[in-house]
């Protein structure tokens, strides 16, 4: 049980490091782009995309208020979706290894 929860821990903790990452890369394309449409260009799109994804549940960080979350709180939210990610990720690869024993 301990070794099934690192393991989601640890997925959930990729994904919020990715995440975090992905998202800075993106809003420092973005003011690179400011006033400029195709001034990001492919980089710029794909990092959007890669943002969307990540943050699915979430979609979007506007969704939270700051009044909810204040400050660093913001990132509880963030959590949960990673954790929701590892959960999800576990329990498809328990899956995947389930159906190849037969």
């Amino acid at each position: 049980m301990i070794r099934k929860a690192s393991i989601v821990v640890g997925i959930a903790a990729v994904h919020f490091i990715t995440a975090k990452i992905i998202v800075a890369l993106t809003m420092q394309m973005g003011t690179f782009a400011a006033g400029s449409s195709r001034a990001a260009g492919y980089l710029g799109n794909i990092l959007v995309w890669a943002t969307r994804v990540l943050f699915f549940p979430v979609i979007t960080l506007s969704l939270y208020s700051r009044k909810w979350f204040p400050g660093d709180w913001i990132y509880v939210p963030l959590a949960v979706n990673s954790l929701l990610w590892g959960i999800t990720i576990y329990g498809l690869i328990c899956l995947l290894k389930r159906f190849r024993s037969w």
